[in-house]
């Protein structure tokens, strides 16, 4: 069974984040899926493991793998993910200079990368999102204005 929910933030993250997201299904027969272009910022934490892959793009089988919390940047090329490392994944959706409260550096600086999270804030925000957010305990927006994902 797949699930999909997604979640309108209120005030005042309704200002940076278009939505937050929840995925949880099986893995799929094909271990890679191409991204198109989106053009925002995401936040993705892999829910099931601390490590999310993607494929370089130059090099068809590199897997270059993250922790399991990753900034996407905007994008203006296709990306290319390891479907086996997201099968249980939340994640925020940034308004266009949404993330910047929360990274503290230019969104260009991010154009067609991604990064761990841990590398740029310096800890394990992963264990954090997973301890303290739950569909049925609160709702991500408490995350989000905590400690340590404010920045401001």
């Amino acid at each position: 069974m797949t699930i999909y929910h997604s979640y309108i933030p209120q005030s005042p993250l309704a200002t940076f984040v278009d939505a937050f997201w929840l995925y949880e299904g099986s893995a799929p027969a094909h271990a890679k899926e191409r991204i198109l272009p989106h053009g925002s910022m995401q936040l993705i934490i892999n829910l099931r493991e601390d490590m999310i892959g993607v494929y370089d793009r130059q090099r068809d089988n590199h897997l270059q793998r993250f922790g399991g919390c990753l900034i996407s940047g905007a994008y203006s090329e296709f990306s290319v993910i390891d479907t086996a490392s997201l099968v249980s994944v939340m994640g925020a959706s940034f308004k266009p200079g949404g993330a910047f409260p929360f990274l503290k550096l230019p969104a260009g600086e991010l154009h067609n990368m991604d990064v761990s999270l841990e590398t740029l804030w310096g800890l394990r925000p992963m264990i954090y999102a997973i301890n303290c957010w739950s569909p049925r305990r609160r709702g991500p927006d408490s995350v989000f204005l905590s400690r340590p994902f404010w920045r401001g």
